[in-house]
């Protein structure tokens, strides 16, 4: 079974491209039941991604991690580095589509490298975006932050009578059908202002 292939695929939202890379994998030679997948998260971080864990698992030495594109595997250098030394040590090649890539070759280090800068790269530039886009809407009136869960009124009346020593926490909790943290956050003063 030498050189065989293990595949992963990871989507953030779009379930379609799962789809899409499942054929792409399946298209290389990975067999259906050594797909593995993560729907719903970054690549920014292995953290919580079972679907890696487990196609990091099913490899042996001198089989093929395979992935359809560099950032569906990792969008962060060090994590990235640190997977592929760990898979080199393991006598395990890594697959980018057609083509296969030796961590202890010279170029294939540089080249995987440079793929998981460019991975990083576009992921900060992507979330850079996002907090100006989200700057400027909060500047034009469109963004106002997390509402609260609870009317003006019924915070009056929360912090009136929990500073009068009427009711605890946990009653105010039940009554008003939030939990406690709200509650918490009413007396003190911590919501976000409307």
């Amino acid at each position: 079974m030498n050189g065989a292939r293990v595949g992963y695929a990871r989507c953030s939202t779009d379930e379609q491209d799962i789809v899409i890379q499942t054929e792409q994998l399946l298209a290389l030679g990975v067999p259906t039941d050594r797909i593995y997948i993560d729907r719903g998260f970054s690549g920014t971080t292995r953290r919580n991604r079972a679907g890696l864990d487990q196609a990091l698992a099913a490899v042996w030495d001198g089989a093929v991690f395979t992935v359809t594109k560099f950032d569906r595997f990792a969008r962060n250098m060090v994590e990235a580095n640190q997977i592929l030394t760990d898979l080199s040590k393991r006598g395990v090649l890594f697959g980018l589509g057609g083509s296969v890539y030796d961590w202890n070759a010279p170029f294939g280090r540089l080249f995987l490298q440079t793929l998981a800068m460019v991975a990083e790269f576009e992921a900060n530039i992507g979330h850079q975006r996002t907090r100006e886009g989200m700057a400027l809407a909060k500047k034009k009136g469109k963004l106002k932050g997390k509402q609260p869960k609870l009317p003006e009124p019924a915070r009056r009346s929360i912090r009136r009578r929990y500073a009068e020593g009427e009711v605890s926490l946990a009653d105010l909790a039940a009554e008003y059908s939030v939990g406690r943290s709200t509650i918490h956050r009413i007396i003190h003063g911590q919501e976000n202002p409307r």
